[in-house]
């Protein structure tokens, strides 16, 4: 059910396409979008590709949603920079956080050691999410933000909104 919340959110926010690599984490939001036809899903096998088309979309005028591991963001990081640094064509990211305190597998744990710096050399907004009921309104912030044309934003989820997004 918490899935079905978060994505009604992007729905009642207007966002119109999520770009997506699919990770084990945000799986619940991941099947919710390819399932129903709110919001036109992409899944693609590269983050910067997710990146890219999100980036073409906003110039058409969509409101787009990049959901993808904290790990992608290192992948990305070529695509991010070009777009949001170079020519000011920004994106918001839901990045699932891979290695936070607690995190059970030893090859997640660079993926926390870096993405914060990654995220500061690209001079993105960033936000916590910590809850599906704080959701809608960190995601509402993120769109404002975005839509001051100045940053990227990321929506870093914990593992507490992971937890809930699994219904857990």
């Amino acid at each position: 059910m918490s899935a079905e919340s978060v994505y009604q959110a992007l729905v009642d926010s207007g966002v119109d396409l999520i770009t997506a690599v699919p990770d084990s984490l945000l799986a619940p939001l991941h099947r919710c979008a390819a399932e129903r036809d709110d919001i036109a899903y992409v899944q693609v096998c590269d983050e910067a590709t997710a990146v890219g088309i999100a980036a073409g979309a906003r110039l058409a005028g969509s409101r787009s949603l990049v959901l993808m591991e904290n790990s992608g963001l290192r992948r990305a990081c070529e695509t991010l920079a070009r777009f949001a640094l170079s020519h000011r064509l920004h994106t918001v990211l839901l990045l699932a956080r891979r290695g936070a305190f607690g995190e059970a597998n030893w090859w997640g744990l660079p993926h926390e050691e870096t993405m914060h710096p990654h995220l500061r050399m690209l001079s993105a907004a960033t936000a916590e999410v910590d809850s599906v009921h704080a959701f809608p309104d960190l995601l509402r912030r993120a769109y404002n933000t975005l839509d001051t044309g100045q940053r990227t934003v990321a929506l870093i989820a914990n593992p507490p909104f992971v937890e809930e997004l699994r219904g857990r």
